[in-house]
């Protein structure tokens, strides 16, 4: 037999054996996806890299276990309530879909890898331009540097003491959620994630068992990216002093922890931080989350253009640089060093308000609320910290409102807002008055491929 023909033999032997191969991926990820989602036919299925393509092998798996997880295992009881009449909550029919399962970024987040220093940025005096100088270090990759799948990530939150709800949102919503999630994604294919949840002396005790006490937090682990070790659960004891500044406007407590010098070396031993409230979920596509771009999500305090005129006068006051980006979140979710960095001039700012004469008075929500200082002081840091092109306010997949019919796999992180105006459920609201029980809300009536029903279920039925 000739040369040709053998070669021509053997290529039609691989050829077979790579569609083999094909048709039996294609299959198994099929049966799969007819659990996770309905098709996107609004637009269409953008490129994939990064997180994306490895979240087409992590969504094998994503809901496999979801029966035996919240299904056949005990439930936790649910939240003490009155009887409350039985209503039937009719099961949605998801149909398959090959989309990838993780959130893809915008185009532009891809451009570039941006690493900001630890030192103060110099600005500019003026408002309403970009800064003429930042402390950055930008790579021009093209597009073809891989996307950090495996850097380590703390999710950090604080619950203060004086307040039952907010333990309860530590344990059913946060807690629970990131206790699904890591059992969902295999550890192979991301990096460690762990869940540092700092806490008044007063309510440690009361915080998931499973998490381990931190008395000394130079004693936690090597969380390097190539650590092999299993996420975990911390609980740090962090008990502001009584004459402690902040009791006048205690929500800044759940950020002032993160400039305690003593937590410095626990913190910085990851990659990266998502600094986030209580009343949140995340998602398992949150695992391999690793966006090149600074996140934020989308805070609800600005309406009013008397508003903006207003912080862009505070900015001119501060000498600060202001660049336009406005309704930043209070979640984050960026380098470790990024937002270390940011946290002690947020908090100076946010003092400059409240001891102002000029900012400390109260024009009512929307127009200038002193209630929500801390969402002004945000805006003003990532404003002048940060590069406007190297910030993502995304309001499609982080702090997505957890009464969203949004899909599950669309999304990184749900958050709470405030009030009973809004349709639906879940409601955080009504989760503390008790009106979420088991016979309302059966676990076989909830799916978790749609964000509210994804809620519920962490809510009521997690770990």
């Amino acid at each position: 037999m000739g040369i040709g023909s053998r070669r021509r033999r053997g290529q039609a032997a691989a050829f077979v054996g790579v569609m083999a191969l094909l048709l039996l991926c294609f299959n198994t990820i099929g049966v799969e996806w007819q659990v996770l989602r309905v098709p996107q036919t609004s637009a269409p299925t953008p490129a994939v890299s990064g997180p994306a393509i490895i979240g087409v092998v992590a969504a094998v798996g994503i809901l496999r276990n979801e029966a035996a997880d919240l299904r056949a295992s005990p439930s936790i009881p649910p939240p003490t309530t009155s009887a409350i009449a039985t209503t039937a909550v009719p099961r949605i029919t998801v149909i398959p879909s090959v989309v990838p399962f993780f959130p893809v970024e915008p185009t532009s987040t891809r451009n570039a890898t941006n690493v900001l220093s630890t030192s103060a940025v110099q600005t500019t005096t003026s408002t309403g331009t970009a800064p003429s100088t930042f402390a950055l270090e930008t790579i021009d990759n093209n597009t073809t540097t891989p996307v950090p799948l495996f850097e380590s990530v703390a999710i950090v939150t604080f619950v203060p003491d004086g307040h039952v709800k907010f333990i309860d949102q530590a344990q059913h919503m946060l807690w629970s959620s990131w206790q699904f999630a890591i059992g969902q994604v295999p550890r192979q294919l991301r990096g460690r994630t762990d869940l540092l949840v700092f806490a008044h002396r007063n309510v440690v005790a009361r915080l998931p068992p499973s998490c381990v006490r931190l008395g000394d937090p130079s004693l936690l682990p090597s969380t390097q990216s190539s650590t092999p070790s299993h996420d975990q659960c911390y609980v740090v004891e962090h008990t502001p002093s009584a004459d402690a500044y902040w009791h006048r406007y205690s929500f800044m407590f759940s950020l002032s922890f993160l400039a305690e010098p003593a937590f410095q070396p626990l913190l910085m031993s990851y990659d990266r931080l998502l600094r986030t409230d209580t009343d949140v979920v995340i998602t398992p596509a949150f695992l391999t989350f690793r966006p090149r771009q600074f996140v934020v999500g989308r805070g609800g305090y600005m309406v009013e253009e008397y508003t903006k005129s207003r912080i862009q006068e505070l900015a001119t006051d501060l000498h600060m640089t202001h660049q336009g980006l406005y309704n930043v979140g209070s979640t984050w979710f960026g380098n470790t060093s990024t937002v270390l960095s940011m946290v002690p001039k947020m908090l100076e700012v946010a003092k400059f308000i409240l001891d102002s004469p000029k900012y400390n008075v109260d024009q009512g929500f929307p127009r200038w609320h002193i209630g929500v200082t801390s969402m002004y002081a945000g805006e003003l840091v990532v404003n002048h910290f940060i590069p406007k092109d190297n910030v993502w306010v995304n309001s499609e997949s982080l702090d997505i409102n957890c009464n969203s019919i949004e899909k599950t796999i669309n999304v990184y992180h749900s958050h709470c807002w405030p009030g009973d105006q809004y349709p639906g459920y879940f409601n955080k609201w009504a989760f503390e008055r008790g009106e979420y029980t088991a016979q309302r809300f059966p676990r076989d009536n909830l799916d978790l491929a749609v964000i509210n029903d994804y809620f519920m279920a962490m809510a009521l039925y997690g770990k």
